[in-house]
């Protein structure tokens, strides 16, 4: 346990230091602004800065609030000209500014307390035009859990800017580096691109074609990396692995795309059980943080138990409601359908239990599932 005298000694300690400040400076490396706009707060007071983002807020002809992906920050315009202000508030919401300016703290009574840089604001010096927006966008920041997805998808270049979707992409870059960092630097593994223009091969989904210039030459949009497997096994590559693209000429369906990105593995000299443990560290290593620790070992079923209490080779395990067999009970039961299949030994009868079903389900609910239950009867 480490006490408060430690602790303090603990944040004092330079090599600390150094690595916090080298992460904060490292988003501001290679741009003009000295920091974000979620990054400034009472311990900058009296610095002089330069912040870059987006106009989001007007108010009093005095205020704007500037953001970026950071965060959010108050720009008031005490000591500029004129002529800045009356720019500055003619310009559309969404336009994007450089400002320079004196980070001041506000008064008591007008601390923030839902902005993390609530208690300071900046003193613009200048102000910069670096992009206008159009006047009228479809789609603002404070807007944007308002618009409707037809919207959001025209104008997906805009949609981007909510913090959701950000969180979504940063999150899969996250996960994406975790893994070559597992893989890579962990366990010796080769990150090796191979081919997405390649010859038809036959079997497996169906493959997008693509033109050349040379009449009756065409290439295919490979399916995934593994027709290149085999020769960089026999390559002495024993452990390689990428993060690939692959192509399906299908339509879409709830578990697959016509394009999407998998992590392909191959390791030589291994057995069922190595591979599964290695995925199981894998998931574990690059699993986020903030979504609560992940346990391993995972729950293993085989073919036949998935198959006997869910019906599916990939079942969703937080579904609770297993099949029931009940292939003894309908032979006995004197229906139609059981009579005519009592003497055939692959006749299986599988059922649900729904608890308080006859609460939850209607009679019309109950005529539906009927009708759609007697159509798959003989099949």
């Amino acid at each position: 346990m480490m006490n408060l005298s430690h602790f303090r000694s603990y944040l004092q300690n330079p090599l600390l230091v150094n690595i916090c400040r080298r992460l904060y400076s490292s988003v501001n490396s290679f741009t003009s602004r000295t920091h974000t706009c979620g990054e400034l707060n009472a311990n900058h007071v009296g610095d002089e800065v330069t912040l870059c983002g987006w106009v989001t807020f007007e108010r009093c002809d005095k205020f704007i609030i500037l953001r970026d992906k950071y965060g959010l920050t108050q720009i008031i315009f005490n000591e500029i000209e004129d002529l800045t202000k009356k720019f500055v508030k003619s310009l559309p919401l969404e336009s994007v500014i450089q400002v320079k300016g004196v980070v001041r703290k506000r008064p008591p009574k007008d601390f923030n307390k839902r902005m993390s840089t609530g208690e300071i604001e900046v003193e613009a010096l200048d102000v910069k035009l670096l992009n206008a927006s159009i006047p009228r966008l479809p789609i603002i920041s404070k807007d944007q859990d308002k618009i409707n997805e037809t919207t959001s998808y025209k104008y997906r270049y805009l949609s981007l800017r909510s913090p959701k979707l950000q969180e979504n992409l940063r999150l899969r870059s996250n996960v994406l580096m975790k893994m070559r960092e597992f893989l890579h630097n962990q366990h010796g593994f080769v990150d090796i691109e191979t081919p997405t223009l390649f010859k038809r091969t036959p079997g497996g989904a169906k493959e997008f074609i693509v033109p050349t210039k040379f009449p009756g030459k065409f290439y295919s949009l490979v399916q995934s990396p593994q027709q290149f497997k085999q020769l960089l096994m026999i390559g002495l590559f024993d452990r390689y692995f990428q993060i690939a693209r692959c192509y399906r000429n299908e339509g879409t369906k709830s578990d697959r795309q016509p394009e999407f990105t998998q992590v392909d593995i191959e390791l030589s000299y291994t057995c069922a059980k190595g591979v599964q443990n290695l995925i199981e560290q894998l998931i574990q290593y690059c699993w986020p943080v903030e979504k609560g620790e992940i346990q391993t070992p995972f729950k293993c079923l085989t073919y036949e138990e998935a198959m006997h209490s869910y019906g599916t080779d990939k079942p969703d395990l937080r579904y609770e409601m297993k099949l029931q067999d009940v292939t003894d009970e309908m032979k006995d039961s004197g229906l139609k359908i059981a009579s005519d299949s009592k003497h055939d030994p692959e006749f299986i009868a599988s059922c649900l239990v729904v608890p308080s079903g006859t609460k939850f389900i209607k009679n019309p609910q109950r005529k539906e599932i009927q009708t759609f239950a007697e159509t798959l009867i003989y099949l």
